[in-house]
């Protein structure tokens, strides 16, 4: 790779004319004429930003596929963006292939990264392919980063570049060669709007995300200004994000956008730490208390030294923001969906296999009033949501992830109580409940009208319409599902689907609990479809016929290695040692526990909002959140509980990026 300092700049003039007075009149006898008595001024904006290389280029002679962990090892080129003035820059990090280049985009993995984070291995074929080329003689374009600098700020960048691994001897790769060369844009742009309190952990727009405001009224989405006051934490108002269908053009500020042109929606978690409020040092059950509060929580951008409490009284640094070091994380506002799906059934889709899912991840969509997408495995969803938006970091939601979501809702910056249930049993996005339930999950549909002190009443619907018993997300009446209790908040965190989690127990391969990998499930028909070893190939299955000498997977999808993108439990046989969980993931924190009957249908619960609780064990290895469209009020935000990382017709999952 040859390198070369290429500034593209877009200097916007501010043009002001002072006293402007042309008057000329003429006669036959006389002319009278005046003198323009102030100054004609033009000024233009600062606009001087400079790229310094800080080592030799990109040299990889020979080259040969490697795998992507190979690739981050690679000696990388660096350079650095440096704003010089006092006005804000938006930038946009270009690659180009020179006119040398014969090797095929689609075999070259890249990984761009701010000095300090982590790289994500990426197709080149994945960016957005851009026209505007600037090198003579360029034969193609992508763009790799769009970001924003402020006043004087400056952001390094290393860049690496390889073979793809897949490549195989039948590709046309042979005494191929490629070449490219960095091509920054800058233009400067006006101040965005920043919310003081958030202390610099405001949302990051990249690429496709675009900001919007939700009209409080009917739910409909508005392009946002980014200069003017687009979202609120102080006034529980979070900030919302869209991705466009293919194709569809950003209509620019305080413009509509049609619900038909938006992919999926997002939602800005900034990062923050908390205070302790419980160590959660319960091993068992006992009785459950009222424990619910508001949790005090401060803005901490990550500039700032983490906090590291482990007592009462004591802040942390939420871990959720501290494995991707990131000032936030985006999350999505919605169960995931399956685009095009016309009916409950239709949403229930496994891939056969990895090759399938990475295919499959072009169906996602995360919007309201669509059918969620269940029946999926955990290595397939967790397969999906890696390869929805790579760039942006995306991957299958983690625990302590859903745990950030929890803490910030029940915080003076969220609703702080707790969140309506999503009843819909089509299992359709963004519904609310009509009545709030008073009751766990019974085995039965009890009527609020018939049985007041014992309801727990759920329904289908059609599409996009208010059902019997619950309403539909452009019903404004529908804020009670929200985190926020307004439009701007996390949907579907109490009832719709069950949720899978990229967060399971350790497989117990060394003997003492904590230091194997993940367990890829309880036994050869309940599994997660990763690779690994099953945690409870001898357990009882009420006449399921189970293979017992089959202990590990080795067929299906490799586990993850990058600990960013899971969270892994101690192992054990109980599902009742809460002191296993972490702080912060809204497990262990939510005690005491204890077990309650609703009629004939005993559940352990704990003492935020009677929510269920159990922790993940050798039975059932994998977590999920949120609770079922069925279980009443032991469904909420604060809700978890264990399954085998198997499809089934109640699980779903959600989506997370995590821009850096």
């Amino acid at each position: 790779m040859e390198k070369k300092k290429t500034i593209i700049t877009y200097i916007i003039l501010g043009i002001l004319i002072i006293g402007v007075i042309a008057l000329g009149v003429t006669y036959a006898y006389w002319i009278l004429t005046r003198k323009q008595e102030g100054t004609n001024i033009v000024k233009t904006t600062c606009l001087n930003v400079t790229i310094e290389e800080e080592q030799d280029n990109i040299l990889l002679e020979r080259a040969q596929p490697i795998l992507d962990e190979e690739g981050l090892k690679l000696k990388p080129f660096k350079f650095k963006v440096k704003n010089n003035c006092e006005d804000y820059a938006e930038y946009t990090i270009n690659l180009e292939m020179l006119s040398e280049t014969n090797l095929k985009s689609e075999f070259v993995k890249i990984a761009l990264n701010e000095k300090g984070d982590k790289g994500v291995p990426t197709n080149l074929k994945e960016y957005e392919e851009y026209k505007n080329l600037k090198i003579e003689g360029t034969k193609e374009g992508r763009t790799l980063k769009t970001s924003k600098l402020k006043p004087n700020e400056e952001k390094e960048y290393e860049l690496r570049i390889w073979m793809d691994e897949d490549v195989t001897i039948e590709d046309d790769t042979m005494n191929k060669t490629y070449k490219s060369k960095i091509i920054v844009e800058i233009k400067n742009t006006d101040k965005p709007y920043i919310e003081s309190i958030l202390n610099g952990t405001d949302p990051v727009l990249d690429g496709k995300l675009i900001p919007i405001t939700i009209n409080e009224e009917n739910g409909k989405v508005t392009r946002a200004d980014e200069t003017k006051k687009w979202y609120s934490y102080a006034e529980q108002k979070w900030a919302n994000a869209v991705i466009l269908r293919n194709g569809v053009e950003d209509p620019g500020p305080d413009e509509p956008i049609d619900e038909n042109d938006i992919e999926s929606y997002f939602v800005w978690i900034p990062r923050y730490r908390y205070e302790i409020f419980d160590e959660g040092n319960y091993d068992g059950l006992t009785t459950k208390t009222n424990k619910e509060q508001i949790i005090n929580i401060e803005f901490e951008n990550k500039d700032e030294a983490v906090k590291s409490g482990t007592t009462s009284g004591q802040m942390l640094t939420h871990p959720a923001f501290t494995s991707f070091n990131t000032n936030g994380i985006w999350v999505g506002k919605f169960e995931t969906g399956y685009d095009g799906a016309g009916s409950t059934g239709a949403a229930q889709i496994n891939p056969a296999n990895e090759a399938a899912a990475i295919e499959a991840a072009k169906k996602v969509i995360i919007k309201p009033n669509v059918y969620s997408w269940r029946e999926i495995q955990i290595a397939k969803a967790y397969t999906v949501g890696r390869h929805y938006e790579t760039m942006l970091n995306s991957h299958l939601m983690k625990n302590t992830e859903w745990g950030a979501v929890a803490y910030l809702s029940q915080s003076q910056y969220g609703s702080h109580e707790s969140v309506r249930i999503n009843n819909n049993s089509d299992y359709l996005t963004g519904y609310a409940a009509k009545n709030e339930p008073t009751t766990g999950y019974t085995g039965t549909n009890e009527l609020c009208s018939e049985n007041p002190e014992a309801c727990n009443e759920y329904g289908g619907s059609e599409k996009g319409v208010d059902g019997e018993y619950n309403t539909n997300y452009f019903n404004k009446e529908s804020v009670v599902a929200s985190t926020t209790n307004n439009y701007t908040g996390v949907y579907d965190m109490s009832g719709g689907a069950w949720e899978y989690m990229m967060a399971g127990i350790d497989d117990n391969s060394t003997g003492d609990g904590h230091t194997g990998k993940l367990s890829a499930g309880r036994h050869n028909l309940y599994n997660s479809g990763f690779n690994g070893n099953l945690t409870c190939s001898q357990c009882n299955d009420n006449g399921i016929e189970v293979n017992h000498e089959i202990t590990e997977i080795s067929d299906g999808i490799d586990l993850p290695t990058d600990d960013r993108f899971f969270d892994k439990y101690n192992y054990s046989t109980s599902n009742t040692t809460y002191n296993r969980g972490f702080l912060g993931d809204a497990t262990k924190e939510m005690g005491p526990f204890q077990s309650m009957t609703y009629e004939t249908q005993s559940r352990l619960v704990g003492s935020w909002y009677n929510d269920e609780s159990w922790l993940v064990s050798d039975g059932g290895p994998w977590v999920m959140r949120g609770s079922g469209c069925d279980r009443g009020s032991g469904a909420g935000v604060f809700a978890f509980i264990y399954d085998y990382g198997r499809a089934r017709g109640s699980l779903g999952f959600r989506l997370v990026l995590a821009i850096q």
